[in-house]
């Protein structure tokens, strides 16, 4: 595990460094960064060095040639954005939340985020936000809505308008486990842009090369399921309903070619879905049996078991049967060809593994926008993504 950009994922060379400008100069238009960035960005000169046979050691900072202000601020050579301090040196795992409109992802982002605070304390590990700007955004447009005001979040805001806060990755540092200190990155996305891709796009180029990709299978999106659970969970808000996840998967598979990337296919919002044995659904009986993976969740039990390749060696054979479980799962829904999109995926090496998952990052449907739960947040199962792709990068935490 090596550097990668923050905001387009792509590896850091270890032979050539790029430095923008802090000085005086006026930043002007900027074809590579606005092709990566999804609109217009204007940015200061920059400047690559290379390591060759003459120049052993790649340079700490160079001087502009334009105004001749020093710089030391490192910068993507693909994107052009500034990279965090000592941001070489440092071990990465890239991640994006992605799904239609209205399946919680950001939801799922501002939950995972605590209960990653909460394994870490299990493994006597710390979880910290490495930049300012992850911590006012996590905390003003993630945490503030669900754990202060208890409020339905706003949808994430598209990134062709104002105010696309997710533009900007949340970094987190991880350190004091038994794989050492490493970087988790986060990228959300707005459904809305993902339903509206058409090909292959510069701004969400990010996703081909993620070491993780979390799609969202929201089953509230499909007809047949509202209308079991009709009466059992509050009317969905029609107005923020999103397409179906069929709809949505191909456009996402359609980013990738670089087959490095991990697919975490994971039915959302699960909670609704276990109302099923309360109605007269084909389903009931597979949702109400106890023994079933799906069922429950020993995330902060693996958490305390000390030997690193047991906690691995649980992981994997859990997640190994809730991958059967949920493939069955979503042939009772009817909805295989989501799981056969990702199947073809892999063997025509789009992407490097598949697996499916079951989350809740509620453990309830909210009654209304001004009340989001009535018994506080229970999170369930949403760590087994992250730590499967973890496990698959081979980063012990």
């Amino acid at each position: 595990m090596t550097a990668s950009c923050p905001y387009c994922f792509t590896p850091v060379e270890a032979d050539r460094i790029g430095f923008r400008c802090v000085g005086a100069c006026i930043p002007r238009p900027d074809v590579q960064a606005s092709f990566y960035a999804g609109k217009s960005l204007a940015v200061p000169p920059v400047y690559c060095m290379i390591r060759n046979d003459r120049t052993k050691q790649l340079p700490t900072y160079v001087v502009c040639r334009r105004c001749g202000a020093q710089t030391a601020q490192e910068v993507c050579l693909v994107c052009h954005r500034d990279l965090p301090p000592r941001w070489r040196q440092a071990r990465t795992f890239t991640m994006t939340v992605t799904g239609a409109r209205d399946t919680g992802k950001s939801v799922y982002i501002a939950v995972v985020v605590q209960m990653l605070l909460r394994y870490a304390q299990q493994r006597s590990c710390t979880v910290m936000a490495y930049t300012q700007g992850t911590q006012d955004v996590y905390g003003n447009d993630y945490y503030e809505p669900l754990y202060h005001r208890n409020v339905v979040m706003e949808g994430t805001p598209s990134m062709t308008g104002g105010g696309a806060y997710q533009e900007d990755p949340l970094i987190w540092e991880i350190a004091g486990g038994d794989g050492g200190r490493f970087y988790l990155v986060m990228r959300d996305i707005a459904g809305e842009d993902l339903e509206r891709l058409t090909g292959r796009e510069g701004a969400f180029s990010f996703i081909d090369r993620a070491d993780l990709i979390l799609f969202l299978f929201d089953p509230l999106m499909l007809d047949a399921v509202r209308k079991v659970l009709s009466g059992l969970i509050p009317d969905l808000d029609t107005n923020r309903k999103g397409v179906r996840p069929g709809e949505v998967l191909p456009k996402i598979l359609a980013q990738m070619s670089s087959g490095g990337s991990r697919l975490a296919l994971t039915i959302c919002k699960f909670d609704a879905l276990q109302q099923l044995p309360r109605a007269n659904s084909k389903m009931a009986p597979v949702l109400a049996n106890p023994a079933a993976h799906f069922n429950w969740d020993d995330t902060m039990v693996r958490a305390r078991t000390p030997s690193s390749k047991q906690r691995v060696r649980a992981l994997e054979e859990d997640g190994a049967f809730l991958d059967a479980e949920v493939c069955s799962m979503l042939r009772y829904l009817g909805e295989d060809a989501v799981t056969l999109q990702a199947v073809q995926a892999v063997r025509n090496r789009k992407i490097a593994a598949l697996r499916h998952f079951v989350v809740s990052s509620l453990g309830e449907t909210p009654q209304h926008r001004e009340k989001l739960t009535e018994r506080g947040i229970s999170p369930f199962r949403v760590l087994d993504p992250i730590l499967w792709g973890l496990s698959q990068a081979r980063v012990e935490f």
